[in-house]
């Protein structure tokens, strides 16, 4: 998600387990622990890329980090506030505002580390944008209530806990407005006899009502999407064809396999007779909402000259991405 999502995650996460004792400090303290994971960024200037993808929700979003680093500040704030409160209170509100971020990070389609450096798999549920403005004005209300309200006659414990259940249950719909699109792409599929080997239903931006469905096959893609509005008795799919033979050849330079481990095996590759091969990562869906899918991005690289000099992410269309048309994407949401 967003740093300002995460932050206040953070705020709100170690304040209902410190603002009785330090009042609305907590919530600075809170929101700083809360984005302390995605300082990772930092690292990017000694990586290239497509090797940051590899680093980015990786060791800074583990469980073992967040053990760590709550231990070390909770030591570090136990012995500022002079042992006048629990260490146990000081390591719990720590651990609640880093680990919920990786938590929330593993909730969104690019996928979190949550076990790194002991195993590099990509946990995502793919049930939420990183683009989520409701979610994140249920957060922002509740720290900015808290923030500005005077502290006399005023429960604050009683906002937090409105503000994070509030929160909880939005994040809770997003599973199932998913579930009951992935029921429809399902049925659909089944109906349009169209034969798939996985399917992935990943969010659209700024909402929770439109979804993408990628459907994987033996030769490309069917991609389409379903709104909970929909006015539509059938979904219309689209086909992409994917060489999808190449993986074995593409794997073979490291810079290609990290690629295509962030894909999470769902890789749209496109390649022509020089051997120039873009690779997309389709798992976030198209950039568009009606008509061919469009994509961005892309892993560029020929297989004449796989060399990690010769191969980089392709950042042409940086300024189409995430969505190419805003009105159509909200004329869509609403099932036209």
């Amino acid at each position: 998600m967003d740093s300002l999502t995460q932050g206040l995650l953070g705020a709100t996460t170690f304040a209902i387990i410190k603002d009785k004792e330090i009042g609305k400090k907590s919530l600075l303290i809170g929101a700083i622990a809360g984005t302390i994971p995605d300082l990772d960024v930092f690292l990017a200037p000694w990586f290239n890329d497509i090797e940051f993808l590899t680093v980015h929700r990786s060791v800074s979003h583990s469980v073992g980090f967040a053990l760590i680093l709550s231990l070390l500040l909770a030591a570090i704030f136990y012995r500022w506030y002079e042992r006048k409160q629990s260490f146990g209170g000081w390591f719990l509100a720590f651990f609640l505002a880093v680990m919920t971020h990786s938590l929330l990070d593993w909730c969104t389609t690019y996928g979190t580390k949550l076990l790194s450096p002991f195993n590099g798999h990509l946990f995502s549920t793919n049930n939420i944008h990183v683009l989520e403005p409701i979610y994140t004005s249920i957060l922002l209300i509740g720290t900015l209530i808290l923030l500005f309200r005077k502290t006399a006659n005023f429960n604050r414990q009683k906002v937090l806990r409105y503000t994070l259940v509030l929160s909880s249950f939005y994040l809770s719909w997003t599973f199932v407005s998913k579930g009951v699109a992935n029921h429809n792409f399902v049925q659909q599929l089944d109906n349009q006899g169209i034969k798939y080997e996985k399917l992935l239903v990943s969010p659209t931006p700024l909402n929770t009502i439109l979804w993408h469905g990628i459907a994987k096959t033996a030769d490309g893609y069917y991609f389409g999407t379903y709104s909970l509005f929909d006015s539509r008795d059938e979904i219309e799919f689209q086909f992409e064809s994917s060489a999808f033979e190449l993986v074995s050849k593409i794997e073979k330079n490291r810079l290609g396999k990290y690629y295509l481990d962030y894909t999470q095996d769902f890789p749209l590759i496109k390649s022509d007779i020089n051997g120039d091969i873009k690779i997309y990562a389709v798992k976030y869906g198209p950039i568009n909402y009606f008509g061919k899918p469009e994509f961005v991005y892309p892993l560029s690289l020929n297989l004449n000259q796989l060399l990690d000099e010769n191969i980089s992410i392709d950042y042409s269309g940086k300024k189409r991405g995430p969505v190419k048309n805003y009105k159509k994407l909200f004329k869509r949401i609403r099932g036209f």
